[in-house]
């Protein structure tokens, strides 16, 4: 599969920006994994009524995206903090 084009929407770069470096530095990590293969990390929750996924990022977050197949597009649809 080829690496995805990463597409954000404007409330998750707003979201991004207001977390905490640290916590910014575990959304990069993952996403680098994610362009790779979003749809094979073990961790990922895939909603079919939605068409969006689900993945954790550290111990109290989720990243919420949905894949495009072609051209392969991975959009960050919003981040959320579960503490």
């Amino acid at each position: 599969m080829p690496r995805s084009r990463l597409v954000w929407l404007e409330i998750a770069d707003q979201q991004y920006r207001e977390l905490p470096d640290a916590t910014r530095a575990l959304v990069d990590r993952r996403l680098a994994q994610l362009v790779e293969n979003p749809t094979a990390d073990p961790d990922a929750d895939y909603n079919e009524r939605s068409d969006q996924w689900s993945v954790p990022v550290g111990a109290d977050g989720l990243l919420f995206y949905a894949v495009v197949r072609d051209p392969p597009t991975l959009i960050v649809l919003r981040l959320v903090s579960v503490a």
